[in-house]
């Protein structure tokens, strides 16, 4: 009896791992990264195939921009869930953070084919689109993007992103006011829209 008593009190108990783990999700929610990590490691040595743990840490190393080691806890998670679509999309935007183009698009891909209204999918493979050079089918997706939901400032920032890269400067400023529209605190899209101002009325007053 004792003996028995003693072996279960060594396994991991539930209450004591969803306790860490909800103090871990808290410390990421207020942006304390570093120590949401550290949490969800303690749930870790508790339980190291819990899916929740390994999936958000990843994305607490993503928020540091230790994107190679939150691929290394995305590829844990989906060892126990491997049609996790959510986890294959952060550990796409993390291939996309490290340059690994190609492999985040092949996996984008396999999302999109699954899900083609999966608007963050087509967002993040239109950036690794570009980035392989393959400009006409990256805006496809962000205006596909844009056609599920026409509030997804995202890809209207990114598309105007990739119109001003290819000296479309009305197009550009176009994307950068429906962008401000519906987030008046986006300063990227701010300060973007200045430049592409700047740029057309350089060119309206080049002789």
């Amino acid at each position: 009896m004792f003996r028995s008593q003693t072996k279960k009190s060594r396994l991991p108990r539930e209450e004591d791992v969803t306790y860490l783990i909800d103090r871990a999700d808290d410390k990421f929610k207020h942006g304390q990264f570093g120590d949401a990590v550290h949490h969800y490691d303690a749930v870790l040595e508790r339980a190291p195939n819990n899916f929740r743990a390994l999936h958000n840490k990843g994305l607490a190393l993503f928020a540091l921009s230790k994107f190679q080691k939150s691929i290394e806890f995305y590829d844990r998670a989906l060892e126990i869930q491997p049609n996790a679509s959510h986890v294959k999309l952060n550990k796409a935007i993390s291939l996309n953070s490290n340059r690994n183009f190609q492999e985040a698009k092949s996996l984008l891909d396999e999302i999109v084919r699954l899900t083609p209204t999966n608007k963050e999918a087509l967002n993040a493979r239109a950036l690794s689109e570009f980035n392989l050079g393959l400009d006409s089918e990256g805006m496809e997706d962000l205006k596909k993007a844009i056609e599920i939901d026409p509030t997804y400032t995202m890809a209207l920032n990114n598309l105007g992103c990739f119109y001003l890269g290819l000296g479309e400067l009305d197009l550009a400023i176009e994307c950068f006011d429906k962008t401000l529209a519906l987030d008046t605190r986006n300063y990227d899209a701010f300060l973007l829209k200045d430049m592409a101002v700047q740029r057309r009325e350089r060119r309206l007053t080049r002789p």
